[in-house]
C-alpha cells in the first residue's frame, strides 16, 4: 500500500508544483538542484493498525511532508507564498483515490520554523493522511 499512498501524494503534489513552475526532488532519486526554489517530498508512514479483529481492516497513517527549499540569502516572500499555496491545495479532508483505495488528508496542512544552513532556506509543511481499507 505504501507504493499507492507515495504515488497519491506525489502526484497531487505535482499538480500544484507545474501550476507553480516548480521542481520536485522525491525521495532517494538524486538532484543537484540550481539556484532556484524548488520542493522535497518526505513521506513518513505510522505504524499500520487493524480496527478487525481478524487484523483484515487495516488502517494506514502518516504524516506528508512538503519542503519548500530556497538559495540562501532570496527573501523568504516568496517562499511563504508557495507554502500558503501547497496549504491550499493540500485542504483538510482533501481526497486521493486509485481504483478502489481512497487516502485523505486528515490534517491541516501547517507550516513550520523555517531553517536555514549555508546554502538554503527551507520551510517545511507537514499534514497527516490516512487511509482505511479492507483486504
Amino acid at each position: 500500500m505504501i507504493s499507492t499512498i507515495s504515488e497519491l501524494l506525489e502526484s497531487h503534489l505535482d499538480i500544484i508544483a507545474n501550476q507553480l513552475g516548480l521542481p520536485i526532488i522525491y525521495e532517494n532519486i538524486e538532484a543537484t538542484p540550481n539556484d532556484e526554489i524548488y520542493l522535497k517530498s518526505n513521506i513518513l508512514p505510522a505504524i499500520t493498525t487493524a480496527f478487525d479483529l481478524d487484523g483484515d481492516s487495516r488502517i494506514y497513517k502518516g504524516v506528508y511532508q512538503v519542503s519548500v527549499v530556497a538559495p540562501i540569502n532570496t527573501g523568504k516572500s516568496r517562499s511563504q507564498q508557495i507554502s500558503e499555496s501547497i496549504i491550499k491545495h493540500f485542504q483538510l479532508n482533501t481526497e486521493l483515490t486509485k481504483d478502489n483505495f481512497s487516502l485523505y488528508i486528515n490534517s491541516i496542512p501547517s507550516v513550520y520554523p523555517a531553517i536555514t544552513d549555508k546554502t538554503t532556506y527551507t520551510i517545511p509543511i507537514s499534514m497527516n493522511y490516512r487511509a482505511d481499507t479492507l483486504i
